[in-house]
């Protein structure tokens, strides 16, 4: 009796561990898809239908979780070391950091140096010096002096790299951006021939032109310096919105709208802020049929704002959808209260 019940409990327990062996199993291949689908997401973040800054901030995670392991690794080589050791360049790490760092900067529909962006510079700077590649970790750091509109040390750090390597179109470019800020316009303009002859792409060169006529008044020379750089690179979206800006302010209307409407064939029908900016033209131009379309898809991608729900809501009422804009009236006080105000001003009179 007992050798017949200690075979019935081994066999139990042999269908136990056979159940846990495939529950085991299928949770490790469960893993691995979740890793290879997550990979396959972030390889592909720029294809998503969802707002730049939501992709960017994926990518930015991402890039940090390579980059600590990488400065990790740079600790522990360091930590008995007499003299400085070097990781190599070709460490896996270092590189997919670079790479999704990119990838989110490109992205980022935000200033690029506006000031929650300087943690980002510094980590890359770190990770630059980590496999010795200074000039490069130096003009990070210049990025992060940007960040902070700390101009002056911006400068000195890009021309640290100028001295050392007069070819650096980009360190160039970095010093004629600060100096843009500080409102050094003399010297950006002399900083902007450096950078030209330092073998600058086109496009880079003339965004600056244009933005340095802008700040100085020339509007006329900066919207043919924007209208070059976007013709060297047609999805330049933030530069397509900079021009759209200049042109309204020359009063060309026509123009503004075109630039924006051939934006959607490079990326701007993937950026709620260009569709935003867009719908509100078309609006203005008596085409709400077309506004709402934009619109609606901006809020899908952005659904948090208020200020998207609350151009919907306009373009609802102007093609006769009321009950629709009542709804995304509401959606758009829930999420952004102070618009309240805006409805309760006086109208001007027409």
């Amino acid at each position: 009796m007992m050798q017949l019940v200690a075979k019935t409990g081994w066999k139990e327990l042999r269908a136990v561990l056979l159940i846990w062996a495939c529950l085991f199993a299928a949770g490790v291949t469960a893993v691995i898809l979740l890793n290879l689908n997550a990979s396959r997401l972030i390889n592909h973040i720029e294809y998503v239908e969802a707002s730049r800054f939501s992709r960017a901030q994926v990518l930015y995670d991402e890039a940090m979780k390579y980059a600590q392991r990488l400065l990790e690794k740079a600790g522990q080589a360091n930590r008995e070391a007499e003299a400085r050791r070097l990781l190599p360049a070709s460490d896996q790490d270092f590189r997919r950091a670079v790479d999704l760092f990119g990838k989110a900067f490109a992205l980022d529909p935000r200033d690029p140096y506006s000031r929650p962006l300087r943690k980002y510079y510094e980590i890359l700077a770190h990770c630059y010096t980590a496999v010795g590649m200074d000039n490069w970790a130096t003009k990070m750091g210049a990025r992060a002096f940007l960040c902070e509109g700390n101009f002056r040390d911006a400068i000195i750090y890009a021309g640290s790299v100028t001295a050392r390597d007069p070819n650096d179109y980009e360190a160039w470019m970095l010093q004629a951006d600060a100096q843009i800020r500080a409102q050094l316009y003399v010297d950006a303009d002399a900083t902007l021939q450096k950078m030209e002859a330092a073998g600058a792409p086109a496009e880079l060169v003339h965004e600056l032109r244009g933005e340095l006529a802008e700040k100085t008044g020339n509007l006329k020379k900066a919207i043919q310096e924007y209208t070059l750089a976007l013709e060297k690179n047609p999805a330049n979206l933030d530069l397509r919105k900079r021009l759209q800006t200049a042109l309204l302010a020359a009063k060309q209307q026509d123009e503004a709208l075109k630039v924006l409407r051939e934006g959607l064939a490079h990326g701007g029908d993937r950026d709620p802020n260009f569709l935003h900016r867009l719908a509100m033209m078309e609006l203005e131009r008596g085409n709400p049929a077309v506004a709402v379309t934009h619109l609606e898809k901006a809020v899908r991608m952005e659904p948090s704002s208020g200020d998207l729900y609350f151009a919907l809501a306009q373009a609802y009422q102007k093609v006769g959808k009321e009950a629709r804009a009542f709804d995304a009236l509401q959606e758009a006080l829930r999420r952004k209260p102070e618009l309240r105000n805006q409805l309760l001003a006086p109208q001007e009179p027409k």
